[in-house]
């Protein structure tokens, strides 16, 4: 039985990662006052999370600071028993150019759980290979990871050690621990 829930739970992060990002596509055409008036959004939703971010992590400031770039993302999780999903909406900004790049985020994962919660996950870049390789081929990037999470603030530990990951609550609450992978892809309708 073991080795079944194993193979439908792989099952379900191959198809659900190849899948979501369809499903969530941004290819619909905008107009040009509603593309400006979403970078805005972005823009201060990455002020609201970095400023978030300082407040409970001080020592993070330098570090956004000092690194290759950075990326803010404000996301919204269901956990439903054994199944996880998250869509989000960011913006990466590269500390070189200071030119932001605007993305979107999917993630399908499996793993016990119950909740809903919004958070900011932040991405510090220490190098601009960490940096480019997020935003690799394509404007497309992929994460494969593990957590838990019972709503507290902190630090989540990335398997990239030239990617340091904050993860800030912003509302609701979960009790999980669950695994998957998460797609992050450069939005192209505000590009």
């Amino acid at each position: 039985m073991r080795p079944l829930l194993t193979l439908l739970a792989a099952a379900v992060l191959v198809v659900g990662a190849a899948v979501a990002p369809a499903a969530w596509s941004q290819d619909a055409p905008i107009s040009a006052e509603a593309k400006e008036a979403e970078r805005q959004v972005r823009l201060q939703l990455a002020e609201q999370g970095l400023q978030k971010l300082y407040r409970l992590q001080p020592d993070a400031q330098a570090a956004v600071q000092k690194a290759a770039g950075y990326a803010v993302f404000e996301v919204d999780s269901i956990y439903a028993l054994l199944f996880v999903g998250q869509k989000g909406k960011g913006v990466l900004f590269d500390n070189s150019t200071k030119q932001p790049t605007f993305m979107v985020s999917s993630r399908v994962g499996t793993g016990p759980g119950v909740g809903k919660q919004k958070v900011y996950q932040i991405f510090v870049f220490k190098a601009k290979s960490a940096m480019d390789q997020f935003i690799a081929v394509g404007g497309g990037g992929a994460d494969v990871g593990a957590s838990v999470s019972t709503g507290t603030d902190g630090m989540v530990r990335s398997f990239n050690p030239s990617i340091d990951i904050y993860q800030v609550p912003e509302s609701g609450m979960a009790v999980q621990a669950s695994w998957g992978g998460t797609v992050y892809t450069v939005d192209s309708t505000l590009q």
